[in-house]
């Protein structure tokens, strides 16, 4: 039985490679992309209503030795578009498309695929010496009456999404394809292996979210763990130890201060002091710890924060809300897929983190005022399947940690699961990720864990940690 599968296997990696789009990607400056668009019903369950037109990039494989089994990238948030990973050149020029087509599907919601955005933190914001809450109501309100006149938002969900996957796949020509999802990314892998298994030939899981996982219950925990890790491995690193010896009771007055009052700073560019509450500075704190070479400045920045001085913390938490986050669809996939199953005591149960229950507490408030869709009956049930899995998550992951990879291995029996050493949620700034790099390529190649030599991961080092200037005091 084992021989027949593998000869099947090998048949289909023989076939000839699907066409892609001829259409130059105009907004794209990669000339070996090419774009078009997959028109798609809105609402599933209806006939003759709304179509909406996905866009899709194609980067043909480099190499000369094409295979038939094209790899599609889906992007995080919920709410990021996948063409706009296209701008990272290691994306790109990854092992991956060595042999295979590089496919960037924009999910509904995102990028030009009838994009939902809201401007939740506008620049002027800051210009009037405020930030402010991470959902504020009356913007989600405004939003949502602006999207509704182009969109029906109960209909943009993981589930919807899934079925745009296989019309994208058919419309492509491809058989059999892989999937290499992050963060919320992988949770519309996962689904789309639920319900579209036989069409899957492999997949890379990048800091998994279970099914089980109802965004935001948690997040104070996991990021509080997070952060208490960084404390610790500053602390086992002599030259941090030394620069910040007491960055752990420093790092508890910032926010017990905070606890009793905003504190105010300043933004370059703006003439006025701009407020930061508990919450906010809260926020950038677990966005800092989002990436490892940002987590690397985080001993540095309590450090001066301890002190007084929050600017570059306010710097941050600016820049990342400036994003490009398309939060209608963040808000159509929440509302509906994640806050309504919330445990009654998820409040509860992260305070005492430095995040607290403020997550909670602005989703909950944000989804009263959104459209809520439907989910599918097994909504929440974890994903049983035979298809090859590699799980990959940092052991500082502050949203996603390494129990989550543990917890979606567990019915999927062809799963590897790699933890890499002082890796956050994204890997950026660590050094050897060509070893990881490396292993993904292999792994894709092979279409099985078995064998999979990983040993490179236990060289994966971490950054330095930034260090005060000349004339700071430790």
């Amino acid at each position: 039985m084992k021989l027949l599968l593998l000869v099947a296997c090998a048949a289909l990696a023989t076939l000839a490679p699907a066409p892609v789009p001829r259409a130059e990607c105009q907004d794209l400056p990669i000339p070996t992309a090419r774009c078009s668009t997959v028109s798609v019903p809105e609402n599933r369950g209806v006939s003759n209503g709304r179509r909406i037109a996905l866009r899709v990039a194609v980067v043909r494989a480099r190499g000369q030795d094409r295979t038939a089994d094209p790899v599609f990238f889906l992007a995080g948030g919920p709410g990021q578009a996948a063409t706009d990973l296209m701008r990272d050149p290691a994306v790109l020029h990854q092992p991956l498309g060595e042999r295979r087509d590089l496919v960037f599907l924009d999910q509904r919601g995102t990028g030009r695929s009838n994009p939902l955005p809201c401007n939740l933190h506008p620049p002027e914001d800051y210009a009037a010496g405020r930030f402010a809450s991470f959902m504020p109501v009356d913007r989600v309100r405004a939003c949502r009456s602006a999207l509704e006149q182009n969109a029906d938002l109960a209909q943009y969900t993981t589930a919807a999404s899934v079925e745009d996957i296989e019309d994208v796949r058919i419309a492509l020509g491809y058989g059999r394809i892989n999937l290499a999802g992050g963060s919320y990314g992988t949770r519309l892998a996962l689904e789309y292996v639920r319900v579209h298994g036989t069409r899957v030939r492999a997949v890379l899981l990048d800091g998994v979210a279970p099914p089980s996982l109802h965004m935001p219950d948690g997040f104070g925990r996991a990021a509080q763990r997070a952060l208490d890790g960084v404390i610790d491995e500053c602390a086992a690193t002599p030259a941090c130890a030394a620069a910040f010896p007491k960055l752990r009771a420093e790092t508890a007055q910032v926010f017990e201060r905070l606890s009793q009052a905003p504190i105010t700073t300043r933004l370059r560019g703006i003439d006025r002091p701009v407020t930061m509450t508990r919450d906010q500075v809260a926020e950038a704190v677990r966005y800092l710890l989002y990436a490892t070479r940002q987590a690397s400045r985080l001993p540095l920045l309590l450090h001066r924060a301890s002190a007084g001085d929050f600017s570059a913390i306010a710097e941050y938490l600016k820049s990342y809300r400036l994003g490009a986050l398309y939060d209608g669809l963040y808000l159509s996939i929440t509302c509906a897929e994640d806050v309504p199953f919330l445990p009654k005591d998820a409040e509860a149960r992260d305070q005492g983190t430095f995040l607290g229950s403020y997550r909670i507490r602005e989703q909950r408030a944000a989804c009263a005022e959104w459209p809520r869709g439907d989910v599918p009956s097994y909504h929440g049930q974890p994903v049983r399947s035979r298809v090859p899995v590699l799980i990959t998550t940092g052991s500082l992951d502050p949203v996603t940690p390494p129990a989550h990879g543990d917890l979606v291995a567990k019915t999927l029996p062809n799963a590897l699961h790699i933890r890499v050493p002082a890796g956050a949620h994204g890997l950026g700034g660590l050094q050897g990720l060509d070893c990881l790099a490396a292993i993904k390529r292999d792994f894709v190649q092979r279409g099985t864990t078995a064998g999979l030599d990983i040993s490179c991961v236990r060289n994966i080092a971490r950054p330095a940690f930034d260090m005060p200037s000349g004339g700071e005091v430790p």
